[in-house]
């Protein structure tokens, strides 16, 4: 199991996706909350800490990740009463997840809280200060794909797109074959991702 933290799937979703080259969250950050649970669910899968079983997923015996982001969840998905699929799981993970992934930045040293900035919204405001330049150009360039092939890289670039943040790499679609090659559970899991966006986004006619 790799225990970088540089090469974080999530780490590099935060980075590279849910904030802006200014450390400020978009607009659209509802949708890369399902990014981001779908980041941290994507790299149990591939590390084998999670598999999926008749269409949900479940914790592999004896797993034990070193990040503590990935500990917590592995250990909600363990202790679940009732089985989930992988579209349950992004909702459910999806709360808070940018707070849990964010404090684990900042405990790093790779970003600062900082205060928000008038005049709203909200959504635009400064929240961090990236730290570690290095390490979020690394996932920025992780995400491009073309020049890290790796499973990392494929899921990166593949939740990006799924979440609308794609940078004109490989759509979202045409990943799921790949990531299938790599796992049943990490198709499953940019389905679901995908579908959690898509609906979010429809416009609410009550």
């Amino acid at each position: 199991m790799k225990t970088d933290a540089t090469s974080s799937l999530c780490g590099d979703f935060m980075l590279a996706v849910y904030l802006d080259g200014q450390g400020r969250v978009p607009g659209y950050a509802a949708g890369l909350g399902f990014g981001l649970s779908g980041a941290m669910l994507m790299e149990l899968a591939l590390d084998g800490a999670i598999d999926t079983v008749d269409g949900h997923l479940v914790a592999v015996h004896g797993a034990r990740p070193h990040d503590r982001a990935l500990g917590e969840a592995l250990v909600r998905i363990r202790s679940s009463r009732k089985p989930r699929t992988a579209s349950e799981w992004v909702g459910v993970l999806s709360v808070g997840a940018h707070r849990t992934l964010s404090a684990g930045l900042i405990a790093e040293g790779v970003l600062v809280r900082t205060p928000g900035r008038l005049p709203l919204p909200a959504g635009w405001a400064r929240r961090y200060h990236v730290l570690c330049e290095e390490r979020r150009d690394a996932a920025v360039r992780s995400l491009g794909g073309a020049a890290d092939p790796s499973k990392r890289s494929v899921a990166l670039a593949a939740l990006a797109s799924a979440c609308g943040a794609g940078s004109g790499g490989r759509e979202w679609s045409e990943s799921e074959a790949v990531l299938r090659s790599m796992s049943p559970a990490c198709a499953q899991i940019l389905t679901a991702v995908a579908d959690r966006v898509w609906r979010g986004a429809l416009p609410s006619w009550t």
